[in-house]
């Protein structure tokens, strides 16, 4: 995530924090002290957590729980409730946090919360009751809103070249006009993206993410020839974060946009980037960066993956933070339904900032219960078969569930360990990724029991 030093937070945040925390003061301050509308009693008297699983999208649901298991897919809902009865939705993509979280908030008042830098799920639920306390819309609580509706990306995994082609064309058909994703090391993303040109509508861009873990050297020419496919949009993390002089010439040399999200806000502030990207930033920590991207008039997007809820409070933060005009990324289409009672459709790369008090969504009880009881998969056996041209194919096994475990597809030296079989780890190595699953064949049973202890190279 973005590191945010003392001096760069100091050196250039100050009035514009000071801005986003009191410009809603004045009508806020007044119904808080008036009257039986006092707040001063308002207190937090239980968090309950309901680890829910949801269908994903039968498009890529096998992918999709292959490469990261039930990290993703899993999510948690939180119901904080009050004295006065009001309750407040959040939620986390994942399991739940620890009992022993909650206990700090318990007996205290929910606007003691504001601006809060410790949980973004929690956060969710408390602007949630504040709202509802005062009957305004959240992003009433964080200032003056600049825009009614936010623009989206969707997200996927890396794939082959003809399944990424696929994405591009199920992302567009949702309504969203960006995709977002992670490269890694098992395909080549030059081939994605020439698969990806072929059925991309017109005006329909793809977000890199690069993982941090590139050289200058080595990371250049890949840049360079992603330059020349119009569907290209954006780089983030292209390279390492220890190397600025590396990002300033990338800055200097790419003439797309390159954005931070692993690495120092003085990147921000020294001018070597287009852009930054936060990723599941509570409240206290997106009004920072939201600070000073404003200071130095330079975009970022916010990514908090989850449902329609997270996917509420996202559109309100980014309603009114002024410099969020980049892509927002939320998972909330990946799953066929949800616990909320409405969701929020993608129209034209957007979705609109839901109205009504507090996050501006509800819950079906039904669902909720439904989902939190529905059994948990497991995977089937399959194999991870690494195919490079005019070299060797290599299988071994895969297991996101493992602590640690859930990015391995990203890195060869995670997936396969070191040292790593093959040619040198890049970007643009000619190679090819599946998942193989053919449990009949007697092939597959071979490599599978080979596979136990270790990759086999052939």
């Amino acid at each position: 995530m973005i590191k945010l030093s003392r001096r760069a937070w100091l050196g250039t945040t100050t009035l514009a924090v000071g801005k986003s925390l009191t410009g809603f003061a004045p009508a806020v301050a007044e119904t808080i002290g008036s009257g039986t509308n006092r707040a001063s009693s308002l207190r937090i008297t239980g968090i309950r957590a309901y680890e829910i699983l949801l269908p994903y999208d039968e498009f890529h649901a096998a992918t999709l729980f292959r490469y990261h298991g039930l990290n993703i897919q899993l999510r948690t809902v939180y119901i904080v409730d009050t004295n006065v009865g009001i309750v407040g939705y959040g939620e986390n993509w994942g399991p739940s946090l620890p009992a022993k979280t909650f206990q700090s908030y318990i007996d205290t008042n929910p606007f003691d919360w504001i601006a809060d830098s410790r949980n973004l799920a929690i956060n969710m639920a408390m602007y949630d009751i504040m709202g509802k306390f005062l009957d305004l819309p959240a992003w009433r609580l964080l200032g003056p809103q600049v825009r009614d509706r936010i623009p989206v990306c969707a997200w996927t995994v890396s794939q082959r070249p003809s399944d990424m082609a696929k994405e591009v064309q199920h992302a567009a058909k949702q309504g969203y006009r960006w995709l977002k994703y992670h490269t890694d090391e098992v395909q080549n993303v030059v081939d994605q993206t020439s698969a990806m040109q072929a059925v991309a509508p017109q005006g329909f861009q793809v977000h890199y993410d690069f993982n941090a873990n590139a050289t200058y050297e080595a990371i250049l020419p890949v840049l360079e020839a992603l330059g020349q496919y119009p569907v290209a949009g954006r780089f983030e993390d292209p390279l390492v974060a220890t190397d600025p002089a590396g990002w300033q010439r990338l800055h200097e040399q790419i003439s797309l946009p390159i954005y931070v999200h692993h690495g120092p806000i003085e990147f921000l502030v020294d001018g070597i980037v287009d852009g930054l990207m936060a990723g599941h930033a509570p409240i206290g920590s997106a009004i920072q960066t939201a600070a000073v991207a404003k200071t130095k008039n330079i975009p970022f997007m916010l990514q908090q993956c989850g449902g329609t809820i997270n996917q509420a409070f996202l559109a309100h933060e980014a309603s009114v933070f002024e410099m969020a005009t980049l892509d927002h990324c939320n998972l909330a289409m990946h799953w066929t339904d949800d616990i909320t009672s409405q969701r929020m459709p993608i129209r034209d790369g957007h979705v609109s900032v839901p109205e009504g008090p507090g996050l501006g969504v509800s819950i079906d009880r039904e669902k909720l219960e439904h989902y939190a009881n529905r059994p948990r998969p497991s995977q089937e056996p399959f194999l991870v078969r690494i195919r490079y041209q005019d070299g060797p194919t290599i299988y071994c096994r895969h297991n996101p569930e493992i602590s640690g475990a859930t990015d391995n597809m990203r890195y060869l030296a995670r997936l396969l360990g070191t040292p790593t079989p093959g040619p040198k780890p890049a970007y643009n190595n000619q190679v090819v990724t599946d998942f193989w699953d053919d449990r009949d064949a007697t092939e597959f049973q071979q490599l599978w029991n080979a596979t136990k202890s270790g990759p086999v190279v052939q």
